[in-house]
């Protein structure tokens, strides 16, 4: 069945139940009860749908733990069914297996003592035997990174103690300030640094980067990962490596080329004495390459003679033996083994599950593929390697719930219909997310929208993380509001933020509104659309304390055209608003001339792509020029910077607006203040604007920013049908 008539029958079947939803079937699982699993309530309800009966149900889950083993399934047959936990009831589903603490034994093995680089850690490093009580399937650690993760490939066993995931044996200790960390912009040969380099040294002055360390010269580059050639070899400043004696299960972990391609690579060999490192595998723009090298920084992990720490751990696969340094907390011993999303939903329909706690596995959470009318309700999703939900659909809704210690994104929205944009109906709204991306560095955000059209993301919490907050992919009208994201990027120093758009190869992606959120604690960006994101309405928005660890702007444009700047207020940011340039790089005209051949010479007033007025000036385009240098707009948009100056860059005005463009930025109405202009109490955080506030005299047409409504809510969300 294809795509299209499996959603038309989901239509109907949906129009069905609902239509009958009336009547009420309900189920209870308990574990010593009639459906002591939840799959044995599924195939009851099954049971109801194969006799003809289309009535709604609710299977009410009692308090208990309940072992997933392998990945429960929902599909057409599992219609119209509601999974709640019972009320003030603790149910948790839980995929993975609990180690017993009389199992481990202060380690006795002399020779592994003796591998020791911190010979004193050996009276506290205990040992279990997991493979004598029945473990057998650990999963292996393998090549991965930004752009090149293998498809279909599960990540390892990792280990969490009381909640709290423990940390693989490596070098140097995150808490180390390591010598052999130099705080140099990386040049392939010696010379003066110029342009944007001499920007970038001086964010590169003030970071710090503790538990990593860098190269100091590429000998070889090896090939790129399009190649699928030879690994790089590298010269470091130390030896480390002649204590370890695994060499090919060591991994490197961190940035080797440009500052946001990170990388997780195998090493293949070491010549101590030389103290070159060869990689297995070539990275993807090759070592040391790539158009932004910055700052190479990264640790190695996997490495049995690092035990050091408390937390830290390493598996010997072979022998199935476990070894940790016991951290300071107490409580369950957990290795995380379900290797399958924990639920599976395939071309269903009206599906909801509520108050559920889903916790830990080595692959997703969810998985919904083709599905109709799915919510997920006030769970609780923690302690899953690869993701969170990945959702594709229509109709699709994460609410209320708590997303929190994920290896990869959050969510992940994708459905609707790019050519008739339909609109998905999709969203992810009141929730709180965080502690995501710690096993994926790169561009892994806690909501991403992955293409489709008609998403919302509105009044989450999002903190803590590497990259970036939220992150939209070539999709068609996403609404962005009213979230507040913060604490991030704690990883990456020179790129990503609060949140990214990347439309630019399809100019017909459009209808982005990002509008009332706030802002706060990011070092790098607030609002990024990047490499020619078109059409991005960025209005109300609060941003504060953003960008001025590296002097950013909080809302930066790079290259994007037919962009909308206003309203907004940035406070304690060095300046306002940025319109960056990007390079005039053929490559972009084949996929703009493929737009300009599909939608141009008015062949566009047939197409559901008719809506956007932006998209047809774009059309209008004909001189190269128009397409790499476009125009944008910035107007009515306050900067409050009463601790310090606006940062003095490149064709920086005295309201804090930078255009590189060399003058295809409208501007008009914009700020930079010192004085108060008006807030309610600025120094409690409170930018209320009070009712005659100077703002309104000094910005004709300046409007309150909608602070009451930032932010998670107060009470449940319910959507409205």
């Amino acid at each position: 069945m294809n795509t299209t008539k499996r959603f038309v029958f989901l239509g109907i079947l949906f129009l069905l139940v609902v239509s009958r939803s009336h009547a009420q079937t309900k189920l209870e699982v308990t574990p010593h009860g009639k459906y002591p699993t939840l799959e044995a309530a599924r195939d009851a309800v099954r049971q109801l749908r194969s006799s003809g009966n289309e009535q709604a149900v609710t299977v009410t889950v009692r308090q208990g733990d309940y072992m997933v083993d392998e990945s429960i399934h929902f599909s057409y047959r599992d219609r119209n069914t509601t999974y709640r936990a019972a009320n003030g009831e603790r149910v948790r589903f839980f995929g993975g297996k609990v180690i017993n603490p009389q199992w481990f034994k202060p380690l006795r093995d002399r020779a592994f003592a003796l591998r020791l680089t911190d010979i004193k850690a050996a009276r506290k490093i205990f040992v279990a035997d997991l493979k004598a009580h029945g473990f057998t399937e650990f999963g292996e650690l393998y090549r991965h990174g930004w752009m090149i993760e293998p498809k279909g490939c599960v990540p390892p066993a990792s280990l969490k103690i009381a909640g709290q995931r423990m940390r693989l044996a490596r070098w140097p200790n995150p808490d180390e300030e390591s010598p052999y960390m130099v705080y140099k912009h990386y040049l392939e040969k010696e010379r003066p640094l110029k342009g944007y380099e001499v920007r970038v040294q001086e964010i590169i002055d003030s970071v710090k980067l503790p538990g990593e360390v860098t190269f100091t010269k590429v000998i070889h580059p090896g090939s790129t990962h399009r190649e699928a050639g030879e690994g790089g070899t590298f010269q470091v400043a130390f030896d480390r490596m002649k204590y370890w004696s695994n060499i090919n299960d060591i991994f490197i972990d961190g940035v080797l080329s440009s500052t946001w391609v990170w990388t997780y690579n195998q090493l293949s060999s070491v010549d101590v004495e030389k103290r070159h490192i060869t990689l297995a595998y070539p990275e993807l723009q090759g070592l040391g390459l790539g158009p932004s090298v910055r700052l190479p920084h990264f640790y190695f992990e996997n490495i049995a003679e690092e035990i050091d720490q408390p937390g830290e751990y390493y598996i010997d696969r072979d022998r199935g033996l476990l070894y940790i340094y016991p951290p300071t907390v107490r409580g369950v011993i957990v290795l995380s083994e379900l290797e399958e999303p924990m639920f599976t939903v395939r071309d269903a329909s009206n599906l909801s599950f509520e108050g559920l706690e889903l916790d830990t596995g080595r692959n997703l959470c969810f998985e919904i593929i083709d599905s109709l009318a799915i919510t997920i309700d006030r769970c609780r999703i923690a302690n899953f390697d690869k993701g969170g939900v990945l959702a594709h659909g229509l109709q699709l809704r994460v609410l209320n719930s708590h997303i929190h210690s994920i290896g990869g994104y959050g969510v992940s929205l994708n459905g609707g219909n790019q050519r008739t944009l339909e609109a998905a109906g999709n969203e992810v709204v009141n929730c709180e997310i965080h502690d995501f991306g710690w096993r994926e560095k790169s561009q892994i955000p806690g909501v991403i929208v992955d293409g489709g059209a008609g998403h919302r993301i509105a009044h989450n919490e999002i903190y803590d993380a590497p990259h970036f907050g939220i992150r939209i992919k070539r999709a068609n009208d996403v609404l962005v509001e009213y979230n507040e994201v913060y604490d991030l990027p704690k990883y990456h120093k020179f790129d990503g933020g609060a949140l990214y758009i990347h439309s630019g190869r399809r100019a017909e992606s459009r209808g982005f509104v990002i509008r009332g959120n706030y802002f706060h604690d990011v070092p790098t960006i607030g609002v990024y659309p990047d490499n020619f994101s078109w059409g991005v309405e960025i209005s109300h928005n609060l941003l504060v304390n953003v960008g001025v660890l590296t002097n950013r702007a909080p809302i930066f444009v790079n290259g994007g055209g037919e962009c909308r700047t206003f309203n907004n207020v940035a406070v304690d940011c060095t300046f306002l608003y940025g319109q960056g340039v990007r390079p005039k790089e053929e490559h972009w005209l084949e996929y703009w001339n493929a737009t300009l051949a599909k939608y141009g010479g008015g062949e566009v007033e047939n197409t559901a792509y008719n809506k956007y007025p932006d998209f047809k000036a774009w059309l209008t385009k004909t001189e190269k020029d128009e397409f790499f240098r476009p125009a944008s707009s910035a107007y009515n948009n306050l900067l409050y910077h009463p601790n310090g100056p606006i940062y003095q860059g490149q064709r920086m005005n005295a309201n804090g607006i930078q255009d590189l463009t060399g003058g295809k930025l409208e501007t008009l109405g914009n700020l930079a203040v010192t004085d108060d202009p008006g807030f309610v109490d600025a120094s409690s955080g409170d930018y209320r604007l009070r009712a005659h506030a100077s703002v309104f005299k000094l910005i004709p047409g300046f409007e309150p920013l909608p602070i009451e409504k930032m932010g998670r809510l107060d009470e449940i969300y319910r959507p409205i049908e």
